[in-house]
């Protein structure tokens, strides 16, 4: 016996009963036949199948450039090729260091550590190596990646801007130590956070720089140097000493100056002996002139002295006591000149020295 149930009326409600119960009641042993008014093809169902697998086939040769996408196969060439991350992004914590001092930002207030959910940051603070006392600035720094929850607590409580997060994600290794990292690896130059987070840092440069200056003028020597720095800080100091020093010797060697206004020096560099050599002669020869008659119209020491001290020029001395010793020969030739010359007796030969 076959049912249909679109006809198979409702048994009638006994009086004064309120049911709404729309299941249909079908007798014992009776068969019912449910129509759904759907066209049945051959072969349809397969088709249905074959486009949903076409469908996808499809869309897997889109290429996924953006993080909205879900389908595609192809993606960019990684890791030739890297979508770009976030400003935003947080992976782990690195500090920062200034480019042309080499200075950490980091003065170990040891805000971070406090505030650090998991506890894994450490640090110790500096102290100056010659009084003892604690100086602006961090001695060691030590995260542990492995425990670390990327958070971003320690970079938003940081007074100085010192510690921000980071945008390196693979951090895979088969070393479990190298997890744990100190200072030297963690630190990395402003100019790398202000490349990956340029928005970030213009906010926060003016005023991490400001606080920079007044924690390096606490600090003394090369403490609070980045380590991958000092010795490159340590040699631009020592090249810029040895040029304040070689100024200072130039300036502080006496120049060797004329005796005379308008007499230049011909022969600065002529070694001592040779000078002496040219001032004793110099004095002989004054002596014999002296000794000559006036007769004989040869000119007297009155005016050689003032030749004698043109001539002094080429042979001017370039230390002091030389100087000095050419001056005072200078100035006794000028007084013989201005005394009067004894007339000379017929009898005294010449004689040299």
């Amino acid at each position: 016996m076959t049912t249909d149930i679109r006809h198979k009326p409702a048994p009638p409600l006994e009086q004064g009963s309120t049911s709404t119960d729309p299941t249909p009641h079908i007798e014992r042993g009776s068969v019912v036949t449910v129509q759904r008014r759907r066209t049945r093809t051959p072969g349809a169902g397969l088709l249905k199948g074959l486009g949903v697998v076409f469908h996808h086939w499809h869309k897997s040769f889109e290429k996924l450039d953006d993080y909205e996408k879900t389908a595609g196969t192809f993606t960019t060439e990684y890791p030739e090729e890297r979508l770009p991350l976030p400003e935003a992004y947080r992976n782990m914590p690195i500090l920062l260091y200034d480019d042309a001092t080499g200075h950490e930002l980091c003065t170990s207030c040891f805000q971070c550590q406090r505030i650090c959910p998991p506890q894994v940051i450490h640090m110790t603070q500096a102290k100056d190596p010659q009084t003892g006392k604690a100086i602006p600035a961090v001695a060691e720094f030590i995260i542990e990646y492995d425990a670390c929850m990327s958070c971003g607590f320690c970079a938003e409580v940081c007074p100085f801007d010192a510690i921000k997060m980071d945008h390196h994600f693979e951090l895979s290794t088969a070393d479990h130590t190298t997890l744990t990292v100190h200072k030297e690896g963690l630190l990395r130059p402003v100019s790398y956070y202000q490349a990956i987070a340029p928005t970030f840092w213009a906010e926060a440069q003016e005023s991490a720089y400001k606080k920079l200056q007044g924690n390096i003028k606490r600090r003394p020597a090369l403490v609070g140097i980045a380590p991958q720095v000092v010795e490159k800080i340590r040699a631009a100091q020592d090249t810029a000493h040895d040029t304040d020093e070689g100024t200072a010797t130039t300036l502080a060697t006496p120049q060797a100056a004329p005796l005379d206004a308008g007499v230049e020096t011909t022969d600065p560099a002529a070694d001592k002996a040779t000078r002496l050599a040219a001032i004793r002669a110099r004095n002989k020869t004054k002596r014999v002139e002296g000794e000559q008659p006036a007769a004989e119209g040869v000119s007297t020491p009155a005016a050689q002295a003032p030749e004698a001290s043109m001539d002094s020029g080429g042979d001017l001395p370039t230390d002091k006591q030389a100087r000095l010793a050419a001056i005072r020969a200078r100035n006794r030739a000028q007084q013989q000149a201005q005394q009067p010359a004894d007339p000379p007796t017929a009898s005294a030969p010449v004689v040299d020295d």
